[in-house]
């Protein structure tokens, strides 16, 4: 009976070659299944039998956070509806018999297939890990010759969100108490606020994630194409399927399904072509690591909001670029991690706030540290930190880039599309 690791790898190959993944002989059938129709599959599911007794299947689930690890008499059991994709549950088992679900096979079915352009949108922290070697325009080449129609950093449309959180600053913070939490980046941190504080989401902005723009965008300018986010994040996997969601983002993908992919084809990236096209700000790709988030909305609420300047120059046009200086500055506070996150909310919650904006990110270090990065979490910032450096731009209101994209959007200014828009809204329950 093949592993599942050696199942995996298997059809992986059938996928490329265009032959028929299910047709393997010494295979559990539910593993081909889970891996061939990973839309009917759980976040996380298990690949064989629990042995552990009932006091080890209580320490297992402590180390859930969501309550979606449950003992019993037939081994630990997931309850889906409460699992976000952390993956801490994979991690600790000793048993090595959790896994998390692929969507890597249907993907190249239906590059092989062609038969609509497939977008492929890349997470901000992608710099250095598919090696220190392959740039952006490496990447891009590489996913062409996959079959992709092109690639689009998300960090771009991290920009245009730094926008309107900066906007929906400038209009929610205006008085000592007023504060504001992130919206748009960490899947699990919402999901924290909406389960366990849901008091607090008046102060969530209605802002969709970078992921959610991207696929809409797409969607709205190639209204037949499909769209796959490529990411560290299992978190990613579950957002998509949110209710008021649904239909921006048909596929996530990891950093570690991309590399089986590029493994399995023998794509040699770092001796490919640059294919470059323009990117995000120094703001948007910093997305990609705790406190970066915090970092670009406050450097927006600053440019946009000058002491003396309009924000006019700045060729972001606003109907109260003329207003008076803002008596309150954006104070930052900060939080990576689950506990770290819970811990930060607490303490707003007793008043002790020390801040008026506050970023919460799921994994430790953020998303160059989540669950399915392929280089060390402090490896990854610094990738992070000098691709965004080599950017023409460092905040996204110097970026013309997001202003020619709006355009193509039907809008000549980034307050016009932030105002008479909401395609980059979501409303809460």
């Amino acid at each position: 009976m093949l592993t599942l690791d050696e199942l995996y790898k298997k059809m992986l190959a059938r996928a490329v070659e265009g032959k028929d993944v299910t047709d393997i002989k010494d295979a559990d059938p539910k593993m081909i299944e889970c891996l061939a129709h990973p839309e009917e599959t759980s976040l996380v599911w298990r690949a064989k039998d629990c042995t552990c007794s009932e006091e080890e299947q209580g320490s297992c689930a402590q180390v859930c956070h969501w309550d979606a690890l449950h003992p019993g008499k037939d081994g630990i059991s997931i309850d889906n509806d409460k699992c976000v994709g952390c993956q801490a549950c994979v991690d600790a088992c000793k048993l090595d018999a959790l896994k998390t679900k692929k969507d890597i096979i249907p993907v190249v079915e239906e590059l092989k297939k062609a038969e609509t352009p497939i977008y492929a949108l890349v997470a901000p922290a992608f710099s250095g890990q598919f090696g220190s070697k392959v740039t952006a325009g490496r990447l891009r080449t590489a996913l062409k010759m996959l079959g992709f129609s092109g690639m689009l950093e998300v960090a771009v449309f991290a920009d245009i969100l730094t926008l309107k959180e900066a906007l929906e600053f400038n209009k929610n913070v205006n008085k000592e108490g007023d504060f504001q939490l992130t919206s748009c980046c960490c899947p699990m941190w919402i999901a924290m606020i909406r389960r366990l504080y849901h008091e607090l989401m008046p102060n969530v902005p209605g802002s969709v994630s970078p992921m959610i723009a991207g696929g809409r965008t797409v969607k709205v300018l190639h209204p037949n194409a499909k769209t796959v986010f490529i990411g560290p994040c299992m978190a990613k996997k579950a957002e998509i399927k949110e209710p008021d969601l649904k239909g921006a983002i048909d596929y996530v993908l990891t950093y570690e399904e991309l590399r089986d992919l590029f493994t399995t084809t023998d794509i040699d990236l770092e001796h490919l072509e640059e294919d470059n096209v323009p990117h995000a700000s120094r703001a948007g790709i910093r997305y990609a690591y705790a406190g970066g988030v915090a970092e670009a909305v406050a450097a927006a609420v600053k440019r946009l909001f000058p002491q003396r300047h309009s924000g006019r120059r700045l060729g972001v046009r606003l109907k109260d670029r003329h207003q008076p200086n803002r008596k309150i500055e954006v104070k930052v506070r900060r939080a990576d991690s689950v506990p770290d996150c819970k811990a930060m909310i607490d303490s707003i919650l007793k008043g002790n706030r020390e801040g008026n904006f506050f970023e919460g990110m799921g994994c430790r270090g953020g998303c160059v540290g989540g669950p399915k990065a392929l280089v060390p979490k402090e490896q990854g910032k610094l990738n992070v930190m000098a691709y965004s450096d080599e950017s023409t731009y460092k905040t996204p209101a110097e970026n013309p880039y997001v202003i020619e994209l709006l355009k193509q959007l039907g809008f000549e200014t980034v307050e016009e599309f932030l105002t008479k828009s909401d395609l980059y809204d979501r409303k809460f329950d």
